[in-house]
């Protein structure tokens, strides 16, 4: 049976039988994994915390029919297990739904991975409405299912800044005039609109410092976590915790 070793972040697990666990793991190399750990869950297991939600490891796997094994182990990181904290737990378990929900199986995307991992490494310093945001902007742009935030979907006119509104429903903004074929249509204003297009465009990083009111922060958030959960038709659980 051949064997392949790669770095990768647990971003599922679930129970099999009594001492197994059913990992997904998300890697640079080979993008989301489904493995099983033998004896996870026994109190002596050799992997000890390194089958934990957010554990970054490398990992020493063996090709399997229906599903791969996990072989080896040895912990680089866990992201929340020194200082837990329940809302930085359940940012990064919304980050991990959606990208177990979004990607296919053994379908490698870097820029996903990377952007996670920074959202990770980060969750202590930016604030989780900005993370969420930035997560969820270059995410979004990653997929090519990014929304029109420049002109009108649907008269293709660059509306008024006083007369701005965004619907899901269109995919982008809309002027006050259109706004009244889409029921779900909302008031919306330019720095909000402004901000989702430059943390979008720009590096990750570039979010970090970011000097905007908090107001706009959440109203933007709110229209991008909306906005993903219309186009992908997926009803993610993490939302209504978020919410």
């Amino acid at each position: 049976m051949a064997s392949y070793k790669t770095k990768a972040i647990v971003i599922n697990r679930l129970n099999l039988g009594e001492s197994d666990r059913i990992l997904t793991l998300f890697s640079p190399e080979y993008g989301k994994i489904r493995s099983v750990c033998k004896g996870g869950r026994r109190t002596k297991s050799k992997f000890g915390g390194h089958t934990e939600l957010f554990s970054y490891c490398d990992f020493v796997i063996s090709e399997g029919k229906n599903l791969d094994i996990l072989s080896d182990s040895c912990l680089i990181t866990n992201f929340l297990a020194d200082k837990p904290d329940m809302e930085k737990i359940k940012t990064a378990y919304y980050f991990a739904e959606v990208i177990n929900r979004l990607l296919p199986d053994k379908t490698p995307n870097r820029e996903v991975f990377d952007l996670y991992l920074f959202c990770l490494e980060n969750i202590y310093q930016i604030p989780e409405k900005l993370l969420q945001l930035i997560f969820v902007a270059k995410l979004l742009k990653i997929l090519g299912i990014y929304p029109e935030l420049s002109v009108c979907v649907k008269c293709e006119h660059k509306p008024n800044k006083d007369d701005l509104y965004f619907s899901k429903m269109a995919g982008g903004i809309i002027d006050q005039t259109c706004s009244l074929h889409f029921e779900d249509a909302i008031r919306t204003d330019e720095n909000t609109i402004k901000l989702w297009r430059y943390l979008a465009d720009s590096p990750a990083s570039a979010g970090a410092n970011i000097s905007t009111s908090e107001t706009t922060i959440a109203a933007a958030n709110l229209l991008a976590i909306e906005y993903i959960h219309c186009v992908t038709q997926i009803d993610y659980k993490s939302l209504r915790v978020l919410s």
